[in-house]
């Protein structure tokens, strides 16, 4: 898994600021070379500059270089390879498979009335705003898919973006919208995109024959507005996004951030009931009681008896879980999903009870308090969403999420579910469990995490832990844009 060291070694040049890196270089160099052709005419001065060619190419995808850390330099005589790729090469260059190549025929009357309408539009180059709307299992990615299959088969530039990085993994090239178009974190009355007109973005933006945006009503609408007038203002169009075309996808019935899905029409006639119910929720149509209070029919309830009602609601989702440590699909197809991170943490703790595997506990290290203003044993008692917690305790073949963005370009982005297969004191051995990605065995190392900026303590705090948690259990907003056949929920 020489490529997977790679990144590996990126990851912790970007976020672990190791110490002694010239010794970590040199005891990982061959086991990061190993998959490089060697023959006579390959000089260890090439190799050597082929595989910084390849760590630069990498952490360009983070805005950074090779040139920053104190590590060889790539000399001459490596001309080709020296030329990195411009945004534009990589969109350009984006995979198509011979499966992708045929979803265009299996989309039904409603997809294709769409896809017809949006692609008219993108040939003939007419501004325009769709917004794909639609109840979570309608198809709505399948579609997104579809559209950008069919354009950059021809050799356009199609960028494709979400609000959250789990949908944008979902698309193929996806990315997050704030990570893409440079969307500030904090929004003032003229905020503006970070780039300049002259910029490779800009230039990329420009040739853009459209773009996709999913899950369009979770973003902040200040967000819209910055990507507004910066479209506005380098594309020199005084339109709407500065006439570009721009696909939304959306479901305004959605109240929570949680999509059941429809995935089949067999699977819809099982089921007919309670996706009836659940569309009068959001329509608004079903009755209720005290005030905003919905009752839940009896049959799709488990009455609250204590700790055992508990038990129930998780062999109702995990029947026989002993049985199925290691099985990826078994843990991909199933969740529980409650409202609050504690409940998340309760949740979790009881099922890894019941889950058979070797079990691995990793305490964090806070960074120093150097005025001493807090107890350590307050600072390790929060439990703060943004943040793993300071006592991880995981189990081989137990499920695992993502807490911040690692590597999005291969799948590793806030809140990717993926299941643990080994451990060490300072790495975890995964594989993900869904999306474009599903399948790839990653390597995720402890790193530094901060608290977020509105997180419910008056100052900044430092982990230095896994950035994952347990996924048997997850929050409502972490479930977004995922398909769990499998789900019960805790309220």
């Amino acid at each position: 898994m020489p490529s997977t060291l790679r990144r590996l070694f990126v990851t912790i040049l970007l976020y672990c600021e190791p110490n002694g890196l010239r010794s970590l270089w040199e005891e990982n160099y061959s086991y990061m070379i190993e998959d490089y052709p060697s023959s006579s005419s390959s000089s260890s001065l090439y190799v050597l500059n082929k595989l910084l060619h390849d760590l630069n190419g990498i952490l360009m995808q983070h805005k950074r270089s090779i040139n920053e850390f104190d590590l060889p330099q790539i000399t001459g005589g490596f001309e080709d390879l020296t030329n990195i790729p411009s945004l534009i090469e990589h969109e350009l260059s984006i995979p198509i498979s011979e499966t992708d190549l045929t979803v265009v025929r299996v989309l039904n009357d409603c997809q294709f009335s769409a896809f017809d309408i949006i692609s008219r539009a993108i040939r003939r180059k007419h501004s325009a705003i769709f917004f794909v709307d639609g109840p979570g299992g309608t198809g709505k990615t399948f579609l997104y898919k579809s559209l950008l299959v069919n354009f950059r088969k021809d050799g356009l530039i199609m960028l494709a973006i979400a609000t959250s990085g789990i949908a944008a993994n979902l698309l193929p090239g996806g990315r997050t919208a704030h990570s893409k178009l440079k969307i500030p974190i904090k929004f003032e009355p003229l905020s503006m995109c970070l780039f300049s007109k002259q910029s490779e973005l800009s230039t990329l933006i420009e040739r853009a024959s459209a773009i996709i945006w999913d899950e369009a009503p979770m973003a902040n609408r200040k967000a819209f507005e910055t990507v507004d007038q910066t479209f506005r203002d380098i594309l020199g169009v005084d339109l709407p996004f500065g006439g570009k075309i721009m696909i939304l996808g959306v479901d305004f019935r959605q109240v929570l951030p949680i999509a059941f899905a429809l995935i089949r029409e067999y699977e819809g006639t099982k089921r007919r009931h309670l996706l009836r119910f659940l569309l009068r929720i959001r329509n608004g149509d079903e009755p209720t009681i005290e005030g905003d209070m919905i009752r839940i029919p009896d049959c799709m309830a488990i009455p609250w008896e204590g700790e055992h009602s508990i038990e129930q609601l998780i062999n109702f989702v995990f029947p026989e879980l002993s049985s199925h440590a290691y099985d990826p699909e078994y843990i991909a197809s199933r969740a529980l999903l409650t409202p609050l991170n504690d409940d998340v943490n309760k949740l979790n703790e009881n099922v890894l009870i019941v889950f058979h595997g070797e079990e691995v506990t990793s305490f964090d290290s806070v960074a120093d308090d150097e005025r001493n203003l807090y107890l350590l044993e307050f600072l390790n008692s929060l439990s703060l969403g943004s943040l793993p917690p300071h006592k991880l305790t995981l189990k081989r073949g137990s499920p695992i999420m993502l807490l911040r963005n690692i590597d999005p370009k291969i799948g590793l982005c806030n809140g990717t579910r993926l299941i643990c297969y080994r451990f060490g004191r300072n790495i975890i051995k995964a594989e993900i469990l869904a999306g474009q990605f599903k399948g790839m065995r990653v390597f995720i190392p402890r790193i530094p995490s901060k608290s977020a900026e509105d997180a419910s303590i008056p100052f900044e705090m430092t982990r230095r832990q896994f950035p994952v948690r347990l996924s048997f259990a997850l929050t409502i907003n972490k479930s977004q844009g995922q398909t769990i056949p499998n789900v019960g929920i805790y309220l």
